[in-house]
């Protein structure tokens, strides 16, 4: 089969969690035998590099996120003239493929769903508070556009266009598959549930189960979505229980609901008082994870919404004690709190609680961290998620739904 992605974020140049899925997923396809082509965006750069295992990566220079749709749209137009790709797959993320279906509609389309800007944008929203949601809308009305997480708003008409009429919708967690169903009115017989395939470096599996220290972890961007306020909120519960505790920060930052204020210098504010407990690491290469993994002793997953999570799966790789969110991706990760714990994101005290627990008890760390890791080795391992993907690209060719060529595209091919 020959496969498509299409995805702005790939390693190195872009990273998050969308890319982090991409690079994985087409090694996986790569060594199945396909051949996988990625199309992603860069920074400052436009080019063609090829992977040792044979993936080949184009890019297009795209240094606002928004122009790159339309602008790698035409690379892939051009290259499936001469590849003639079997499908495509694109995220739901600013419906990024969107403006290649137009120009080649007629290839199956597999969309695959991470987090949409608009539900990022409803979270926000609901962080930010009432006086920062009404300038926000004033705002949006001075530019003649619904604020943005609206679903009126351009880029969330294009998302729920691009989910809705894809040949098959590729949901990694039943949480965020069963959303697109019910908000979106999405049809429930196109969503194939399968997991991202994850095959962890070897140095995470070198670290013993459990850890010995009191350093409790978060990994991820410094933003509202990721739950940073409330665990915030709960270290000083944490101290006064475990007064030895420390909470390390580690990831970029974006902005806080204080306009001109970054999230950590809006949760340094909040942590003045526990400040010699707290340090914020800041943006650090991948290859330092597992490293830092192995010094602590619980990690922490507050988000207050994550369709998946490959951070976590990291921690759980690395035998680590992991707390995550319920009534999310993170919640099957942890398979309902059998392999961690699971709390409500909202809740400081019981964020607090879990904590506390985890910090208190080793060797319910250890038996935690090791079980884990069993399951990170069997439930997304690439010979288990493979065939999934396939058969999802499979279905996708079989029950093909091509929508409709633009009138432009009509007229340009009559002539």
């Amino acid at each position: 089969m020959k496969i498509a992605f299409v995805s702005y974020e790939c390693p190195p140049e872009a990273g998050g969690g969308i890319g982090t899925y991409v690079a994985q997923a087409a090694r996986m396809m790569a060594a199945r035998g396909h051949r996988v082509e990625i199309f992603a965006g860069s920074a400052d750069r436009t080019g063609r590099d090829e992977w040792p295992d044979g993936v080949v990566v184009h890019r297009v220079a795209a240094a606002d996120r928004r122009t790159f749709p339309a602008k790698i749209a035409r690379v892939i137009a051009e290259r499936n003239q001469v590849v003639s790709f079997d499908v495509i797959e694109g995220p739901d993320y600013m419906a990024e493929a969107g403006e290649t279906r137009k120009l080649i509609p007629d290839v199956p389309f597999v969309v695959k769903l991470h987090t949409s800007l608009l539900m990022v944008k409803q979270i926000e929203a609901e962080v930010i508070g009432p006086v920062r949601r009404l300038q926000a809308r004033w705002q949006a009305f001075r530019r003649g556009q619904p604020p943005e997480w609206s679903p009126r708003h351009p880029v969330a008409v294009k998302e729920m266009h691009e989910v809705r009429t894809a040949d098959r919708i590729a949901s990694p967690s039943r949480s965020i598959g069963e959303r697109v169903v019910a908000e979106w009115e999405a049809d429930a017989g196109r969503v194939d549930f399968f997991p991202y395939p994850f095959e962890p470096a070897a140095e995470y599996l070198a670290i013993p189960p459990g850890g010995e220290s009191q350093v409790v972890t978060f990994v991820g961007r410094l933003e509202m979505r990721k739950g940073v306020i409330n665990l915030a909120r709960a270290i000083p519960r944490v101290l006064r229980a475990c007064p030895k505790a420390k909470f390390w920060f580690v990831g970029g930052m974006l902005g806080s609901p204080t306009p001109g204020v970054s999230m950590q210098e809006y949760l340094q504010r909040m942590l003045r008082k526990q400040a010699a407990s707290v340090e914020f690491l800041g943006r650090r290469p991948p290859e330092s994870l597992p490293e830092i993994l192995a010094q602590s002793a619980v990690t922490v997953f507050p988000s207050l919404w994550e369709s998946f999570g490959y951070v976590c799966l990291e921690a759980m790789a690395a035998g680590r004690a992991v707390i995550g969110s319920r009534n999310c991706g993170l919640a099957e990760l942890l398979d309902g709190g059998r392999l961690g714990r699971v709390v409500d994101p909202r809740s400081p005290a019981d964020l607090a609680a879990k904590i506390v627990e985890l910090l208190h008890d080793a060797r319910l760390r250890a038996e935690l961290g090791a079980a884990a890791r069993e399951r990170v080795l069997s439930a997304y391992a690439p010979d288990t998620v493979g065939p999934q993907q396939e058969a999802s690209y499979e279905r996708a060719v079989a029950v093909r739904q091509p929508i409709p060529m633009p009138l432009e595209a009509q007229r340009e091919a009559q002539r």
